[in-house]
């Protein structure tokens, strides 16, 4: 993939980062609880998908003259995904550490209310409720350190692939044969 290709991946990335964090803000600032929401996770996915598409698009109109392989958008695609990633890791690092070093907490709290809830809906026995909750408290401990974040960080790779590769398959576009 040529320079001028992984410049504007790395705009796009840039744009998509930037508008996620400011939606990260408002939500919370409207309600930290919505943000360990799965409705809220679903509608930040879908909304990538829809970002990611629309940069690619906009790269294949605007360069490629309306054509793009399938290999082409997922390497432009992975490249602003993982920007766009990089970036979500740098803001979620200064969120849980400096801005509000008590939101872990509040957000492990949410989570095991949502467990709870969610197994006391299927009539889960209180004994394995018990272990359910331990578990969850467990395994999100340390979650939100500066360490657990960039732990985490094999999961950015990953998250950028699967966007590379739907995001790819929306806007690849043949140039067709005889033309």
């Amino acid at each position: 993939m040529e320079s001028n290709a992984s410049t504007e991946a790395i705009k796009g990335g840039l744009i998509v980062g930037l508008i996620s964090i400011i939606l990260s803000m408002v939500i919370y600032t409207i309600d930290v609880s919505m943000m360990v929401d799965w409705k809220f996770t679903l509608f930040a996915f879908a909304l990538s998908i829809f970002l990611y598409s629309y940069i690619g698009k906009k790269y294949r109109e605007d360069h490629l003259e309306g054509f793009i392989s399938f290999g082409d958008a997922f390497k432009f695609l992975f490249i602003a995904g993982l920007v766009g990633a990089i970036l979500n890791g740098a803001f979620s690092i200064l969120l849980f550490n400096v801005i509000d070093p008590e939101l872990p907490e509040i957000l492990t709290d949410q989570v095991l209310k949502n467990t709870e809830s969610m197994m006391e809906t299927f009539g889960a026995p209180a004994e394995e409720m018990d272990e359910a909750l331990e578990k969850v408290e467990k395994d999100m401990a340390g979650q939100f350190s500066v360490g657990g974040i960039l732990k985490g960080s094999w999961a950015w790779a990953l998250g950028a692939a699967i966007i590379g590769l739907i995001c790819g398959a929306i806007i690849k576009k043949k140039r067709p044969e005889f033309e």
